[in-house]
């Protein structure tokens, strides 16, 4: 695993801990989050690794547009509270 890559999960695994107590006033950019995690599940209620990834990285990568490689705290949190669908 490159640096990049390994640094990006960080940032992404910090901000789904975060994410509930940022938006947990108004929930919409959580139950936005929850509602793409859960058409991602198998039959079981699994996700797999692969797939939440690749959701992940579309989601930087809409928000990573001079593609630097990185992104704000703000812009991370962002990912999870976007209703759009990003």
């Amino acid at each position: 695993m490159n640096l990049k890559r390994a640094a990006m999960l960080v940032v992404v695994s910090m901000s789904a801990l975060a994410a509930p107590i940022a938006f947990g006033a108004d929930g919409d950019g959580m139950q936005s989050f929850q509602r793409e995690v859960k058409t991602m599940a198998n039959k079981d209620g699994m996700v797999s690794k692969k797939d939440f990834m690749a959701m992940m990285e579309k989601k930087w990568n809409a928000m990573d547009k001079g593609n630097k490689g990185m992104l704000s705290t703000a812009d991370v949190m962002r990912i999870f509270s976007d209703t759009k669908g990003q």
